[in-house]
Parts: structure tokens; sequence; C-alpha cells
């Protein structure tokens, strides 16, 4: 069936995520979980043979070039060898744009369709190891926010010279996606892709400001 934009079937799953994440970080022991390393990798794997059974295992679909992609890769690393900096841009990436994802999912299909699973399974492990790690102790450093900001700017000139060179849309610098989304909201290319800045900057802002609270407290 068409999925619609939270209608029973996006907030069940939003419920599922959310419920998962909360167990995640009241059950972690420890910051490093290969676990979900192993969880996040089986992802891309099934990722993969679905893209080569639908016949989009081609350089301008399937390159691990969309933010998303690279979060989980870094998330990867993150739950084998957990360090700060990795953490700080994986909790913003992560917090950031893959709850973004969730609310506005690029879906034409529902469940039970392994495009709506595969998409929500993926967000959501984005979404349980980043919990993970905080309910272990980590936590986002001063400045962190900026600095996750100053990296996202390199992803996106890196993703869109590549983008413009080859005609492709990886992190959706060049073309909105075809369904509803934020980006509709933020006026036409290029416009949107300096509202997708803004809004990034805002939300950094926002997921620093719980921390930078506790920090001013304990002082």
């Amino acid at each position: 069936m068409p999925f619609t934009l939270f209608g029973a079937q996006h907030l069940a799953a939003l419920a599922v995520v959310a419920a998962a994440c909360l167990l995640a970080a009241r059950r972690a022991r420890g910051p490093r979980s290969p676990l979900l390393a192993l969880a996040l990798a089986a992802y891309v794997v099934a990722s993969y043979v679905a893209f080569y059974r639908n016949g989009l295992l081609s350089l301008e679909y399937a390159l691990p070039l969309h933010l998303c992609n690279i979060a989980v890769g870094l998330l990867i690393v993150a739950c084998l060898a957990p360090r700060q900096g990795l953490f700080e841009v994986c909790y913003y990436w992560g917090m950031g744009g893959t709850v973004q994802g969730l609310l506005t999912p690029d879906l034409a299909i529902g469940f039970p369709s392994w495009d709506c699973f595969q998409f929500f399974l993926g967000h959501g492990l984005v979404l349980v190891a980043v919990s993970h790690m905080l309910g272990a102790g980590l936590c986002p450093g001063r400045g962190s926010a900026l600095r996750a900001f100053g990296w996202i700017n390199v992803y996106a000139l890196v993703v869109g010279l590549i983008d413009w060179r080859f005609g492709w849309n990886y992190g959706y610098l060049m073309r909105k996606p075809p369904g509803s989304s934020l980006l509709d909201a933020l006026g036409p290319w290029p416009w949107y892709v300096l509202g997708m800045e803004a809004v990034a900057l805002v939300t950094f802002l926002l997921l620093e400001w719980p921390w930078r609270t506790r920090r001013q407290e304990r002082q």
C-alpha cells in the first residue's frame, strides 16, 4: 500500500524506533558495542543485495555518498573503537539528519515492502547506536556543534562537486527527492541547499544546548 506521511504505519515505526533507542540507552554498559557494529554492517550488506536485485547497483545510485551512508560507516567504526571526536560527528549527523529523514521519509510504498522496512531499519539502527553511546556516558564537548557543522560543509563541498561532475544527486545537493520532505519548504535549487545549511546549524546548536546547559550548571 502507498506510504502515508504520519499515517498509522509511519507513527508505529517511529514508536518502535523510539522504544529501541530508550532500551539501548538504558542497557548500555560501555560505549563499545561489536553487536551494534555487526548489525550496522549487516544492514549495509543487505542494502547492496537489494540494490543488485532491483537493478540499481550502479555508480549513480549505489555509492555510499549520502550523508546517512557516511554516518553508518562512521558509527560502525565508533562502535568498535569509540573516540570522542568520532562520537560527536555521529551524534550530530545521526540525531540531526536521521531524525529528519525518519520524520519525512522518501518512500512511495509502505510496509511490508522491503524498501520501507530497510529505510526504517537503517535509520533506526543509527539512532540506536547513538543512543547506546549516550547511555554509556559519552556526550558532546564544548564547541562540538560548530565542529560537526564544519565537517558537514566539507561533506557538502566534496559530494557536491562529485554530483556536479557526474550528474548525480547524492545528498540531494542537485535535486530534491521526489517525495515530500523538509526541502519542499526551502525554495528551489540552489537556495534550498543554503536552507539545508541553516537548518543543520540550528539543529546542531539545539542538540548541543542540553549538554552546554549541564556544563554550566556544574560550574
